[in-house]
Formats: structure tokens, sequence, C-alpha cells
């Protein structure tokens, strides 16, 4: 963990914002630095900055009035970190909903993320960063993975219900093929009982950012060191050397 960053303070705040104890806050913050802090941070100090420009539009940079070495890597790395971010903060959201719901990852359960059991009920969701690129592609994934969690579970006498959540946006409730799709709001409200939780977790998410930012500088820096040795004279971007990059 980076200097300054106090992991004690953040539980607090955590359980605090969250409304758990702080023995459920700490398996938040732990699941937060598992499943993205350190994942992503990992991923971003293996980056190079020619993998990153190499798939970029110089000429927009350039419109866009980038002119230093410091803002063509500013520049670079937020949209990497833009584009990137969402595919690892999806097993977060997955994590969050078994911690507070008390579920499970089904084992061979493909996309099914949670199953939550009432007697002999399974509650199984199929959970969803947002409801943006879910397509129908995507849907006949989610709805095979679920009917096949569910035909292995019968044979045990156990009732399924199938849902599909999204863990933000909007998304018109839904009963398709024996499967509920749940929006954000009511997904979070089922599964924590708590009709505010997607709220909450707006706040839960700010109290846990200064274990991700804490590892931006350090990437930042590598991609400057190259950029310097490879893309840029004097502190001025070589554009030529980012055309023949980009276009040859």
């Amino acid at each position: 963990m980076a200097e300054g960053v106090d992991r004690e303070q953040i539980i607090e705040q955590v359980a605090n914002l969250a409304g758990v104890d702080p023995d459920r806050a700490a398996r938040l913050v732990r699941a937060f630095e598992d499943t993205f802090a350190r994942p992503f941070a990992a991923k971003l100090k293996s980056l190079r900055l020619r993998d990153i420009l190499r798939n970029k539009n110089p000429y927009l940079y350039r419109a866009s009035g980038i002119e230093s070495c410091e803002d063509l890597v500013r520049r670079a790395l937020q949209d990497y970190v833009s584009a990137s971010a969402e595919g690892y903060f999806g097993p977060f959201f997955e994590a969050v909903a078994r911690i507070m719901s008390g579920g499970v990852k089904p084992a061979g359960g493909g996309e099914v993320d949670l199953d939550i059991r009432d007697d002999d009920v399974a509650r199984l969701y199929v959970i969803k960063s947002g409801a943006k690129g879910f397509n129908s592609s995507s849907y006949r994934t989610a709805k095979n993975d679920l009917d096949s969690a569910e035909r292995r579970l019968r044979q045990d006498k156990v009732r399924v219900i199938k849902k599909i959540a999204f863990a933000y946006g909007r998304r018109k409730p839904a009963f398709k093929e024996g499967v509920e799709h749940l929006a954000s709001k009511d997904f979070w409200a089922e599964v924590t009982g708590d009709r505010d939780f997607y709220k909450k977790l707006l706040d839960v998410c700010a109290a846990l950012a200064p274990l991700y930012t804490a590892d931006m500088q350090a990437p930042f820096e590598d991609l400057l060191r190259e950029a310097e040795a490879s893309f840029c004279k004097e502190g001025k971007v070589a554009w030529d050397k980012i055309l023949n990059l980009v276009s040859g």
C-alpha cells in the first residue's frame, strides 16, 4: 500500500457509509483491493506508451492542443484508464453483492455470479456492470449459463429463480424466457435489503479511492520516461515520431 494511505481509517469510513459492521467493511475493502485496485495497478505498471499510442488518433491529439511531453502522457494514460477500467471493476461489483447478501459464486456456473439460498430455493444472478453493450449475444450466453445451473440444481430438488442484474444504470424491468431483469436500484435493494444501498455504494467507492489513486503516479512516471526517450524532444512532442508509429 502506498505511503500515507490509512487502511484502518478507510475500513471505518466504509462501515459507517455502508451501514455494516467492521468485519464486513474490512471484507469490502479487501475485495476492492483484490478484484480491482491491485490487478489494475499491475496492468498499468506493465503498460508501454507505444502500445497505447499505436491505436490512438494522432490528428485528434494534435487538434486537442497537446504539445508537451507531460500532456501527451497524461492524455494517453487517461484514455487507457477510461477504456479499460470498466472491465476490471465488474468483479468488484460481484464481490460486493456476495459480501452483502451472504451468497456465493457457484462452482462451474459460467457467468452465474451469485447464488443466494433460502431453504430449498436458489436465486441465481448473472451480474453485469451496466446495460450498455449487453446485446442479444451476451443475453443468450447468460441465459444458457443460468439454464445449465438450474438443471444441475433440480437434480438436488432445489427450485431456481433466475435473474440478470445490472450494477448501475437504468433498465426497464422485464421477465423474459423465465429470467427476470433487474435495474441497478432494484438489484442492490434485493441483495442487501436496503433501498438506498445503490446510493451508499457510491459514497463507499469515494472512501475506497485512495487505494486506487495511490498507484497512478508510478505508471505515469514510467510512461513519461518512455515518452522522453522515444517520442519527445526537449520536453515537446515529436509528432513525426508518433505519426510514424501509427501510420508508418
